[in-house]
């Protein structure tokens, strides 16, 4: 029998990393969808953000659940032993204040990973006064401001990291809440702490929608053929891919996986 297919191609939108979530031991944790994949230009935290490629036609849309925004903690005075010991006193304050507040200090540039007591020396060794261990240099080719770091130019050093608040009202609200934050944080010495880029949205284990997404993609392809007739079948391509999201507002993110289905007699 000759068939006649009627291609239903949607929406192979496949964003580059880190907007892809890697399909491993039971799902990601906490991952940041990035500022740069806003679509909303007129949004004030998506100044000079590049329009994204338009993702599928079908998936689910909902509220983030936190904002982040980038911080830089640093001191200039002259001595590099007390240049550390005064951030690192600013930092350890900024981790009571964070656990005290409702909000965390976190690293990572995809996923995230809190920063506390307990572990800040592995996040920020070189302030620890330890070695880092030595890196993949194509992972250094990667790094961006979203990155935690650390640098000493011989008269500044400086650590960079991320506050985190819960997403429960407006962007405006969480900014103010960021900013509170950052300004409630004690000075020691020559520290001084400042807030860089714009928020950024975080989702908790996108795979946990996967699903939901399949029931809709099922939902959307049935209600499609169904105005083809009964001698018409469907084909559905692309369901084994990663789960991968985008921003579409101040609050919320799209969360889709890259399909394609056809219709076919």
């Amino acid at each position: 029998m000759n068939k006649s297919a009627v291609a239903a191609f949607i929406g192979f939108a496949f964003c580059s990393t880190p907007l892809i979530a890697q399909d491993d031991d039971g799902g990601m944790g906490e991952v940041v969808v990035t500022a740069q994949r806003i679509s909303n230009s007129l949004s004030p935290i998506s100044a000079g953000a590049f329009q994204p490629l338009s993702p599928p036609v079908i998936g689910l849309k909902r509220q983030a659940d936190s904002a982040v925004r980038n911080i830089e903690i640093m001191s200039d005075s002259r001595d590099e032993v007390m240049r550390k010991r005064e951030v690192q006193a600013m930092l350890l304050a900024a981790i009571d204040r964070a656990k005290q507040g409702g909000f965390s200090l976190v690293t990572g540039r995809l996923e995230l990973v809190e920063v506390t007591r307990a572990n800040w020396q592995d996040q920020f060794p070189e302030l620890a006064g330890k070695a880092r261990e030595d890196e993949d240099e194509d992972d250094d080719d990667d790094e961006d401001e979203d990155s935690a770091g650390y640098e000493d130019d011989g008269g500044t050093t400086v650590i960079r990291l991320r506050v985190k608040t819960k997403l429960d009202g407006s962007i405006n609200n969480a900014q103010q809440k960021i900013t509170n934050f950052v300004k409630s944080v004690p000075a020691t010495g020559r520290s001084l702490i400042e807030q860089k880029g714009g928020l950024a949205l975080t989702i908790i284990n996108p795979d946990q929608y996967r699903d939901e997404i399949y029931r809709r993609i099922a939902a959307g392809a049935k209600h499609a053929v169904s105005f083809y007739g009964p001698d018409y079948g469907l084909e559905v391509n692309g369901l084994d891919s990663d789960v991968a999201w985008q921003q579409v507002s101040n609050t919320e993110v799209f969360l889709y996986i890259p399909y394609s289905f056809k219709v076919e007699k």
